[in-house]
């Protein structure tokens, strides 16, 4: 499958714990949502879990044959952290996440503001509020409720960002 898709990802970190979870959603160009993802997840700091969240997608991506992408994240650093030659702490995950998206044809990745992100947002908390043993869960076929309030939502966000 060759569609026009874009990724929305988020992960949230509870610091005291380190524990938080990574979430996204794959949306066609028109906006209707393709598929969702979420986890829990575990990590030292904020930027740490925005990294397992874009492989995941990346992954996600990959395995179901999304070639013409654009993934967004919240923060501002993902971007940087792929686009420079990196020895930080985050190396391993960079590095993975460099080499898949390469093998992607190498999507434009951006930076979103966070009211842009909000539904990527609501999954990683969700992913945060499962088992820690919990695997990624795809989310093919949910319920209508949850699409109808992802609807809403978008709607409510494009009215109060106009």
């Amino acid at each position: 499958m060759s569609t026009e898709l874009k990724l929305n990802m988020d992960g949230v970190f509870k610091g005291n714990y380190k524990k938080g979870g990574i979430g996204g959603i794959f949306r066609d160009k028109s906006g209707n949502c393709i598929l969702g993802y979420k986890m829990p997840a575990c990590g030292y700091t904020s930027t740490y879990m925005e990294l397992p969240a874009l492989k995941s997608g990346l992954q996600i991506a990959k395995h179901h044959n999304f070639l013409s992408l654009e993934f967004e994240t919240n923060a501002t650093e993902i971007p940087q952290l792929l686009s420079y030659n990196n020895y930080s702490l985050y190396s391993n995950l960079v590095n993975e996440c460099k080499l898949l998206l390469k093998e992607l044809e190498n999507p434009l990745i951006r930076h979103n503001f966070r009211e842009g992100n909000r539904l990527a947002h609501v999954l990683a908390m969700e992913g945060d509020k499962q088992p820690s043993s919990t695997p990624l869960s795809a989310i093919f076929h949910p319920p209508d409720i949850f699409w109808n309030l992802i609807y809403r939502m978008t709607k409510l966000e494009h009215l109060l960002l106009d």
